[in-house]
């Protein structure tokens, strides 16, 4: 089984992007968006390995996420965990190697993890202070969309580096 340097490095390369993401994404941002770095590493993951690891790196990154961010416990893993889900149907059955896969992968993703989050929030908040100040058409428009947008450029950006990776033979 071939799993490469990667697949062993993942936890280590998580929790470091998420002190960077709280930290030092901010210098990285555009129109007010700021990269998903941990998001990207858990679709490239999941790509790569399938959903088996790509759900434990995303539980792994979603507290690390959580512990920096000072959000609600469990919030991010379970967004996290529901993008790498649906970034992980294009590991098998779809070929990573057409640029189409790893770009729908993050759209998509993005876009699952963007949705499952402020549901979550305003699930969590039951009523209270979100669902009166946060609009949720407002807020996928004016935040979602670009980060989207900017998470999908990056994934681009990443092909050349992600089609030499080996991938896991497991299913």
């Amino acid at each position: 089984m071939n799993r490469g340097l990667l697949y062993y490095l993942m936890t280590p390369l998580l929790l470091l992007l998420c002190l960077l993401q709280s930290t030092a994404a901010s210098r990285f941002a555009m129109f007010g968006v700021k990269p998903d770095l941990v998001l990207l590493l858990i679709i490239v993951g999941a790509l790569l390995y399938g959903p088996r690891s790509a759900l434990v790196w995303a539980f792994i990154g979603g507290v690390g996420m959580d512990i920096f961010s000072g959000g609600p416990m469990g919030a991010s893993s379970l967004a996290l965990m529901a993008a790498a889900l649906v970034a992980s149907l294009g590991h098998r059955p779809l070929s990573r190697f057409n640029w189409t896969v790893p770009v729908g992968a993050a759209l998509l993703g993005t876009l699952t993890y963007a949705v499952t989050y402020l549901g979550l929030l305003a699930v969590l908040d039951m009523g209270g202070w979100f669902a009166r100040s946060v609009p949720f058409i407002d807020t996928v428009r004016a935040v979602v969309l670009p980060a989207a947008l900017y998470n999908t450029v990056l994934m681009l950006l990443l092909l050349p580096w992600l089609n030499r990776m080996p991938e896991s033979q497991e299913l």
